[in-house]
């Protein structure tokens, strides 16, 4: 079966799970339009939640419609970067919480061309280092 890009509705789920579990969070600003970042408490457990959406205005055409990006993938690095960063000396780490409803990855030459492969490896490598870190 062969869907034309265009034809694919962004799902709107994870927007809405997010903005139901962080009410009364603080929200971490300084990230794209697609990358939503809550920080606050669910029972007692300090977790940081983190979702991707959809962003019309995206600077890559590929990535309108929710899909995971450059600016998505390098972004979700430097969220979790961050966390690890400030619980190096935690005696309890935070919890993360990533909410993930995506149609794809941004599939383009453009985002081929700039490297598409190494923002989401460096998002999937801050995932295993945040692990690895407790």
């Amino acid at each position: 079966m062969n869907i034309a890009v265009d034809t694919l509705k962004a799902s709107t789920r994870g927007a809405h799970w997010f903005k139901a579990l962080t009410q009364g969070f603080k929200t971490v600003e300084g990230f794209p339009a697609s990358i939503w970042v809550a920080d606050g408490q669910i029972d007692q457990q300090v977790v940081r939640v983190i979702t991707v959406v959809q962003d019309t205005n995206n600077l890559f055409p590929r990535a309108k419609q929710g899909e995971v990006g450059l600016l998505e993938g390098w972004s979700l690095a430097k969220v979790v970067d961050d966390v690890i960063q400030a619980d190096a000396q935690a005696e309890t780490k935070r919890a993360i919480l990533c909410l993930v409803d995506v149609p794809s990855q941004a599939y383009g030459r453009r985002e081929e061309l700039l490297g598409i492969h190494q923002a989401l490896a460096g998002a999937v490598d801050s995932y295993a280092r945040v692990r690895l870190a407790g």
